[in-house]
């Protein structure tokens, strides 16, 4: 793929086309500020940039669409054109248009419209440069597969003007986060260290190597239960005699005899010869219901009697104080009728200021006490005779609570015997589960299906291999990096640099290069290199180098390369020149000679299938250089017409 033109669309009427010559080298030579720098910029955007790179000023503020023509191996061409995000006010957009090129120069501005998007466009663009499917899997699964598409391969170009002078980086876009990584996944299938068909080869590889693993995996497993088969029919034998299912007198001596015998036990059940207890109306419920009332009663009856006790123990004591008190009475006989007055006492005949009760009446209360007394003791009998038998009906209600109670420690200790006995068929359930599982995996005949089905597998696999290339990835791609290194070592003398005598290689782990000089034992990478001319030229040697490569396997990569500013350590704008820009001091004019003279001789070489696009400042006397001049912009001629600026202004 390269570029045809470069078209911007400010409207209808005013559409700004710079063509390209394919297969040469095309030099834009110009002023500052003359929007050089602008055209890697535009290209990368409408190839499908995530952002918009343009500089925001008079480009943006007068572009409406970006687009360019590129041309594939097939000689078709197809317009790829996206808006400018400043007409819709945002950092970039998503849509892109893309057609196929028909007769006119370019399609009409009516015409263009958004019917694609990023991710459409690097799917068709990995198409047609004939990226195959592929899926870059790191070692160790160490990181997330890579899928390589043309979104790495036009990391090989573009060379920015704050790039192509760098000394710690050779790449577009590697300082930007994974990308360096993505370099070093992707080179080696953009180099053809990595098959075509070889990622689906080895997918089959992989999907075969597991099914054969699951094979011999069942494989080992049924011939380890075969021989494990005999020790363990034996183990679960003795099991079954420890918890009872087998009589302990049995005798198994041979493998056949041992499977017979499991066999014979495997439908046993659960079997309880323990009543439980059941329900709300067992046993053990009517038990502990008599004995709470029992104790129920006995409370009341303890009521009773104690009650009863307290009633004889007041009364006969009270009886007992009136019979001492009668009897001293009778004894002195004071109460005898007579006629003394009520007023006069009946011992000393002195008259009282009370009168005394008449002695009738105190033998009556004397006659009415005796009466009362005699009832008493009559009653007192009867009262013990009741007290009695309530005492022995306590003594019957404790007899039948410890009958009771005896009868509940006897159904508890009953339940716990069940209990027990429930463990130990839950413990032979589990044994006999073992057993059953046993004899249901045991199989002691041989496979041979599964045998036949491991040999295919086998020999599938073999005659993928035999379809892999014998040698490594890491091989190939040293054997390709050799062929690179060999090619820098031989052009780094067409160069202005130093160590132009040392071995220059590339480090892919590293992304740089090393020269490894002839004249020491020291080697010296890029990063520590001095002067800005040395890290043009070492990144014009990595960059042709590589395409070289590509166009001579004929892999799947864009075949250009934009530089800018290559002269730009020579040449800043603020250096002396002549109106035209044609250096003057013959030190730097010979130094950017060898640069172009370079650039012009290898993309010759290559027969018209790599095109090199250039933007710098400078404008060289040779003819060789002339020829490639494709625009000039001085004298107010710049990317932007100047028309369109008045518009503007207007």
């Amino acid at each position: 793929m390269q570029i045809k033109n470069i078209i911007l669309y400010k409207n209808p009427e005013q559409v700004r086309v710079l063509s390209f010559e394919l297969g040469k080298v095309n030099i834009i030579t110009g002023e500052s500020k003359s929007g050089k720098t602008a055209l890697i910029d535009i290209v990368d955007y409408c190839l499908g940039s995530t952002h918009c790179k343009i500089a925001d000023g008079v480009i943006r503020d007068t572009v409406h669409w970006f687009a360019v023509t590129v041309v594939f191996n097939d000689n078709e061409e197809y317009v790829i054109a996206r808006l400018n995000p400043n007409v819709k006010n945002v950092s970039s957009v998503t849509e892109i248009y893309i057609e196929k090129a028909g007769q006119e120069a370019y399609p009409k501005f009516e015409s263009i419209q958004n019917n694609s998007n990023i991710e459409g466009l690097k799917k068709f663009l990995s198409i047609k440069l004939g990226i195959s499917e592929n899926l870059q899997i790191a070692e160790g699964n160490t990181r997330d597969s890579l899928e390589v598409n043309f979104k790495h391969a036009r990391l090989y170009n573009f060379q920015p003007q704050t790039l192509i002078a760098q000394r710690d980086y050779l790449f577009y876009n590697q300082t930007e986060p994974f990308v360096p990584q993505a370099i070093k996944d992707s080179l080696p299938y953009f180099l053809g260290a990595i098959k075509e068909d070889g990622l689906q080869i080895e997918q089959e590889i992989t999907r075969k190597k597991r099914d054969l693993y699951r094979l011999v995996r069942e494989k080992n497993e049924s011939e380890k239960i075969k021989s494990d088969g005999i020790s363990k029919a034996f183990a679960l034998i003795e099991e079954a005699k420890q918890i009872g299912i087998l009589n302990k007198q049995i005798v198994v001596e041979t493998v056949s005899d041992a499977i017979k015998t499991l066999d014979s036990i495997k439908d046993w059940e659960y079997r309880d010869s323990i009543n439980e207890v059941r329900g709300e109306n067992s046993v053990l419920k009517e038990l502990l219901n008599k004995r709470n009332d029992f104790k129920v009663e006995l409370g009341k009856l303890e009521d009773i009697i104690s009650a009863t006790e307290d009633f004889i123990k007041s009364n006969f004591s009270y009886s007992e104080e009136i019979e001492q008190q009668k009897i001293r009475l009778e004894t002195i006989n004071l109460f005898q009728e007579n006629n003394t007055p009520n007023n006069k006492c009946p011992l000393c005949d002195n008259v009282l200021e009370s009168e005394i009760p008449a002695i009738s009446a105190i033998n009556e209360s004397l006659r009415k006490l005796n009466q009362n007394l005699e009832e008493t003791l009559r009653e007192k009998p009867r009262l013990n005779e009741y007290l009695q038998g309530l005492k022995g009906n306590k003594e019957k209600l404790k007899e039948e609570i410890i009958k009771a109670e005896n009868g509940i420690s006897a159904l508890y200790e009953e339940q716990e015997k069940a209990r027990r006995l429930r463990d130990l068929n839950l413990r032979r359930g589990k044994v006999i589960g073992r057993i059953s599982l046993f004899l249901e995996s045991l199989d002691l005949s041989e496979d041979k299906t599964l045998d036949k089905k491991i040999d295919r597998l086998r020999s599938e696999i073999d005659d993928l291999l035999k379809q892999v290339d014998k040698e490594s990835k890491e091989d190939k791609m040293a054997a390709i990096i050799n062929k690179i290194n060999l090619q820098m070592s031989s052009w780094v003398k067409s160069l202005d640099v130093e160590h132009e005598d040392a071995l220059i290689r590339f480090d892919i782990s590293k992304l740089t290069l090393i020269a490894d000089s002839m004249s020491s034992e020291k080697s010296i990478p890029l990063y520590q290199m001095g002067s800005g001319a040395n890290w043009v030229s070492y990144h014009l040697l990595i960059h042709f180098a590589l395409h070289q490569y590509f166009i001579q396997a004929n892999r799947p990569i864009p075949h250009f390369l934009m530089i800018d500013q290559p002269t730009q350590v020579y040449f800043p704008p603020e250096k002396d020149t002549n109106n035209d820009g044609i250096i003057l001091e013959s030190s730097d004019e010979i130094a950017v000679k060898k640069i172009f003279d370079f650039i012009i001789d290898t993309t010759k070489k290559l027969d018209f299938k790599f095109q090199v696009i250039i933007t710098d400042h400078a404008y060289l006397r040779t003819e060789k250089f002339k020829q490639c001049v494709r625009e000039v912009w001085r004298n107010g001629t710049k990317l932007i017409p100047f028309e369109w600026l008045s518009d503007n202004n207007e």
